[in-house]
């Protein structure tokens, strides 16, 4: 794909291409290998749609959300909402805006819809309307009706992911494909990788539409041989596919198997531990709540871990800076030991907000206002010095990792457990973990579609929901999402244990 917007770019412009992606994560890989188009122009079709209609409030933000179920008690939505994990649907609202929106991206016929989801689509069609916002679905839908183009108006639009596509998608991109100024639409997918049919997707769509020019890419880039082998017999069971000509990389790459399970990943701690810090390591699972085990062993040991690809998942990306205001306090606090500098005000009330009793009867008060009129180094120490016993003003300036024993012994109760796994990995990695992108990702086989690690390790457990599309006629879904799975690895793919039958291996 980085190959036609390079060739087509060099051709007509940097300005001149967009190129959509079906999810973020992809859409962030794709700009990760510096596509020489501005990253502007790569995005979901969702973000281009949005950006096209003039950013009108969503309802469908975590606030609003809450909101809704507050008037409408009936419709709940669980706390952690992730879409793509497999055990979705157990909430009653989950299921219902998922099914909505379904229906509404099949372009089924409102007629044809079950009375649950009208009754549920009455209640939120009305919250809209009150609230002057709009769903996801409504962003295709409105720019469907209200631009010819989008925002860049391009020359050429490439379309990644296209097996993920959904027809209310589709209807979109063929109509800005038709905008005047645009000359060619590239549509790239792998009918092995649709894994979005939950929410709309439908394959028949990007494979039934011939283009004028069709070529299949036959050469992996990242698939070594075993594991490539193990992928291709997977896949090959799935009961409706064309079998094209698949090619894997010039290395051997390896499959092995761990006794770990996703309730007891103890056997994974030797590995994770002896990782080199230039290899990349990614434990996945097809439910988040399968991750819990791991992510507190993680925690427990102080192994720093991310998920680049969903940033909005917290509990899989304890350390980056937006997901944590106490993260970012016990930063401003280390700037003495790691800058060789004073804090300036606004980090001295950063970290003060996160302790009790560190400063004297109304001194936070003074401190402000001191400050306000003066904030050189010498009025923070003065007023700081005014403010603090002789003893905790000694110990916040001692060196790391001393002053985090003070830090930690000062903390209010809500910031406790909070700031203890940041603490953790600062006292044993050092200050310079907190700016490092973790080489260890976490998270669900969804949330890694688009991306890729060295090393893959796959549990292979399923929800109760999963084993039921397992076990019958969707039993196709399944296998693409383990495809997907095994083919992020780069050189490894270590197959973990199953923790009961419910399991495809």
């Amino acid at each position: 794909m980085t190959q036609v917007i390079t060739h087509e770019a060099s051709e007509r412009g940097s300005d001149a291409v967009v190129a959509v992606s079906h999810t973020r994560a992809a859409a962030a890989e794709l700009a990760g290998r510096n596509a020489p188009i501005d990253r502007d122009n790569i995005a979901t079709l969702h973000a281009l749609a949005y950006r096209a209609i003039d950013r009108p409030e969503v309802a469908q933000d975590a606030p609003r959300l809450k909101e809704f179920a507050e008037a409408y008690p009936q419709w709940q939505f669980s706390a952690t909402r992730d879409p793509e994990d497999y055990a979705f649907g157990d909430v009653l609202g989950d299921s219902a805006i998922a099914e909505y929106g379904r229906l509404r991206n099949t372009l089924r016929p409102r007629e044809l819809w079950p009375a649950d989801i009208l009754a549920f689509a009455d209640a939120w069609e009305r919250y809209k309307t009150e609230t002057g916002t709009i769903d996801y679905s409504d962003m295709l839908e409105i720019a469907i009706r209200d631009t010819t183009c989008c925002t860049q108006d391009p020359e050429v639009m490439v379309v990644d992911e296209a097996q993920d596509m959904t027809r209310l998608q589709w209807q979109l991109v063929m109509h800005w494909a038709g905008a005047p100024n645009c000359e060619k639409l590239v549509t790239a997918g792998d009918p092995d990788q649709a894994l979005y049919q939950w929410a709309g997707a439908d394959t028949r769509w990007f494979q039934e539409h011939e283009p004028a020019r069709r070529k299949v890419l036959e050469q992996s880039y990242r698939v070594p041989r075993a594991v490539h082998a193990l992928a291709l017999h997977w896949i090959r069971q799935c009961a409706d596919r064309e079998d094209v000509v698949y090619h894997p990389r010039d290395a051997q790459g390896s499959v092995t198997r761990s006794p770990a399970t996703y309730q007891h990943p103890e056997a994974l701690l030797d590995l994770i531990e002896d990782c080199p810090r230039a290899e990349t390591f990614m434990i996945m699972a097809s439910c988040a709540y399968m991750l819990q085990p791991l992510i507190a062993m993680l925690r427990e040991r102080g192994i720093p871990f991310s998920n680049p690809w969903r940033r909005k998942r917290g509990d899989w990306n304890p350390l980056h800076r937006g997901s944590s205001s106490t993260l970012a306090a016990i930063k401003a606090f280390c700037v003495p030991g790691v800058e060789g500098r004073v804090w300036t005000p606004e980090e001295l009330m950063q970290w003060l907000a996160l302790t009790k009793q560190v400063l004297r009867r109304g001194g936070k008060d003074r401190l402000e206002a001191a400050l306000a009129a003066d904030e050189s180094e010498e009025a923070v120490l003065q007023a700081l010095v005014q403010e603090m016993s002789e003893e905790d003003f000694s110990e916040c300036l001692t060196s790391i990792p001393r002053n985090l024993d003070w830090l930690q012994s000062r903390l209010k109760a809500v910031k406790q457990k909070p700031a203890e796994y940041p603490l953790q990995l600062i006292r044993q990695h050092g200050m310079q973990v907190v700016d490092e992108e973790p080489s260890l990702y976490v998270g669900t086989c969804h949330s890694f579609k688009g991306g890729e690690a060295d090393t893959c390790i796959i549990f292979p457990d399923l929800s109760s929901k999963g084993l039921q599309s397992w076990l019958g006629p969707d039993r196709d879904s399944v296998l693409r999402l383990y495809y997907v799975a095994l083919t992020r690895a780069r050189e490894n793919v270590i197959l973990a244990s199953a923790a009961s039958g419910a399991a495809v291996w």
